[in-house]
């Protein structure tokens, strides 16, 4: 069952004359129950992408279609909570109507995500960039999307830190089937939480497939560029 198609998509940013395409046709699945790994360097069309899925760029042509919400978590953990709001109150905002223990909701959000019931009190001040991405994750969660597109969670956080947000996005997806599109430009990191990956190049999709395949014996020459430059011990 796939849970979120792009079929053609083309997103052009800029008026007038100005305007350019930054994202070229792009075709990408991303199966039920699993973690897509989209990778590229920076300025490649990841993120419009991203934003493109929850309809915060319009498309200039294609069409995307979910099975389900979709709900974005975006890079920077300290301009994606609302300073004035506790962290209880930025995750139940989050939670259905339907849900009427939404205290016990919140509770249980947190827990999922590794973090106490007493953060729920706490504003975002007083919490380290870790701790802030795992409310946005719950935050992300509380609205029980189809799919979450994850765009570079990790890369302003400490490397001891994004340890623990990847392994949260591992054991998330052992314990609820999470479907989840992972944005980065760290081919290391996509390795170790995706099963499947896409490789982003100027806009367009340039070489797609699971994981180990397509990063042990990559056939596209920008992704074994990337593999290339990845650092080796040694």
């Amino acid at each position: 069952m796939t849970a979120l198609e792009f079929h053609g998509v083309r997103v052009r940013l800029g008026r007038g004359r100005r305007a350019v395409d930054v994202v070229h046709g792009v075709d990408l699945t991303v199966p039920a129950g699993t973690v897509t790994g989209l990778v590229g360097t920076s300025g490649c069309g990841k993120s419009t992408l991203a934003r493109a899925a929850v309809g915060l760029v319009p498309l200039a042509a294609g069409r995307i279609a979910p099975a389900g919400g979709v709900q974005l978590v975006f890079q920077d953990p300290y301009s994606s909570l609302d300073p004035r709001m506790t962290i209880g109150a930025a995750v139940a905002e989050a939670v259905p109507r339907r849900v009427r223990d939404r205290a016990g909701e919140v509770r249980r959000l947190l827990d999922l995500v590794g973090l106490e019931p007493e953060h729920a009190g706490r504003l975002p001040r007083h919490l380290s960039g870790g701790q802030r991405q795992r409310v946005a994750i719950a935050r992300a969660l509380a609205a029980r999307p189809g799919v979450v597109i994850a765009d570079e969670i990790t890369s302003s956080l400490d490397v001891s830190v994004q340890g623990m947000v990847l392994n949260l996005i591992r054991e998330l997806q052992r314990e609820l089937g999470l479907t989840m599109l992972f944005i980065s430009h760290n081919l290391a990191v996509v390795r170790y939480v995706s099963d499947r990956v896409a490789v982003m190049d100027a806009g367009r999709i340039v070489e797609s497939g699971p994981v180990d395949d397509v990063l042990s014996a990559p056939r596209n020459p920008y992704t074994r560029a990337l593999l290339d430059s990845v650092p080796k011990l040694g």
